[in-house]
């Protein structure tokens, strides 16, 4: 039953593939470090007074589906704007929002402006994200 109960870990995401660093703190809910033997991939990053887009991540697909998750820290979940790139068309998102992204679209994601937290969670067998990144 350990097993069930999983540490979190503030990672930098230059270990995933198409990734940098990014702003903020990347935390690591479950992945194939921590849950090898799951089929779901979840991380959330924070951050804080964002002024300026910064691109952290290439545009890029799963073979899974996944979903983004906005959040922003006001009472409302509102605060954090960011744009999300769905197959090859930019979306201006306020948070709160939930974005579907199906297996096989092209996605991205950067923040604008605010302060709230992201949630990234993608199916994948083994909690490994990068066996399923093209």
């Amino acid at each position: 039953m350990e097993k069930l109960i999983l540490d979190i870990e503030a990672r930098s995401a230059e270990e995933l593939i198409k990734h940098s660093k990014g702003p903020g703190t990347r935390y690591v809910f479950s992945d194939h470090n921590n849950n090898p033997e799951g089929n779901i991939y979840v991380i959330m990053r924070t951050v804080e007074n964002v002024d300026h887009p910064e691109m952290h991540i290439e545009p890029h697909q799963h073979d899974f589906e996944s979903l983004f998750i906005f959040k922003g820290y006001n009472p409302d979940m509102s605060g954090l704007v960011v744009e999300v790139l769905l197959g090859d068309q930019w979306h201006r998102v306020e948070s709160p929002k939930t974005i579907r992204i199906p297996a096989g679209l092209n996605h991205n994601y950067r923040f604008i402006k605010g302060s709230g937290e992201y949630w990234n969670i993608v199916l994948t067998p083994g909690a490994n994200y990068n066996k399923t990144v093209r």
